[in-house]
């Protein structure tokens, strides 16, 4: 166990996907923040070099590497460059994907191939080239970002709903493989995030009710993304050591409400009266 005095994921190394901004960035400064030292990696590198100063700043260690995730030569530079600087690597976040899209009838072959290429396929990538030098330390945590979009459509995001799936899948039979190892996989699963994609898809009016009465969430309002990461954190974390092959849910509890008997024209009859 770490002692509480401490910080957890100290002397640690990590690889943060999609770190540029949203939950990404967050993960990578709560990272930082417990001591990991950690590789931010996108395909945007003013936003990855903002990140990486501003956990400097803090106190942190960072730097910033851009790259396609979903493009072979890419990832293997991205890792050998963690690995030439490290020694090993301890943590890997699976957490860039992309997030645009028309419905159904109207999106192509090739946004459908796109995203894939990142979300499933790049989380693939990034993910088996880590994961040989876990195994080989038999020691190391994979986190996968899913998302609730793997339990339930929520909108007309066919092929971002379908990569997120397929993430949860491929995370179940990675822990049949790599668990024996020493090796742990596991997902973290938002609901609906404060992010800069909210603001840009919600009205002013749609926007104030998920900030402050969501009634169609437990919590009544949107999950913050320093929520995700401090999940992501825990779970990187050897207080997480006897977890893997889960899908832990952190939605405000979206999802724990089938939102039934609230659609219904009137209240149903009560029993045992």
């Amino acid at each position: 166990m770490t002692s509480r005095t401490t910080s957890p994921l100290s002397g640690r190394t990590a690889i943060v996907t999609g770190a540029g901004r949203g939950i990404g960035r967050s993960i990578a400064q709560r990272l930082a923040a417990d001591g990991a030292e950690v590789l931010v990696v996108g395909r945007t590198l003013d936003a990855l070099e903002d990140i990486a100063k501003v956990i400097e700043a803090d106190g942190g260690k960072a730097r910033a590497r851009a790259g396609d995730i979903s493009a072979t030569a890419d990832v293997a530079a991205i890792v050998d460059e963690a690995i030439d600087r490290w020694g090993h690597i301890d943590i890997l976040v699976n957490n860039a994907a992309v997030f645009d899209e028309p419905p159904f009838f109207d999106v192509d072959a090739e946004t459908f191939r796109r995203t894939f290429d990142i979300n499933v396929t790049g989380t693939f990538l990034m993910s088996q080239a880590v994961a040989r030098g876990m195994v080989a330390r038999r020691n190391g945590s994979i986190v996968h970002i899913s998302s609730i979009d793997a339990l339930g459509a929520d909108g007309p995001v066919i092929a971002y709903t379908a990569t997120k799936a397929a993430v949860v899948s491929m995370a179940r039979t990675m822990t049949m493989e790599l668990s024996p190892y020493g090796v742990r996989i596991n997902c973290v699963a938002p609901g609906f995030v404060n992010t800069d994609m909210v603001h840009k898809t919600s009205t002013p009016n749609v926007l104030e009710h998920m900030l402050h009465d969501f009634t169609r969430v437990p919590l009544r309002r949107l999950v913050e993304p320093e929520e995700i990461a401090a999940t992501v954190a825990f779970l990187a974390s050897d207080e997480a050591s006897a977890i893997t092959g889960s899908n832990l849910v952190v939605d405000g509890g979206l999802t724990a409400n089938l939102f039934v008997m609230e659609t219904l024209p009137e209240p149903m009859l009560p029993l045992g009266e």
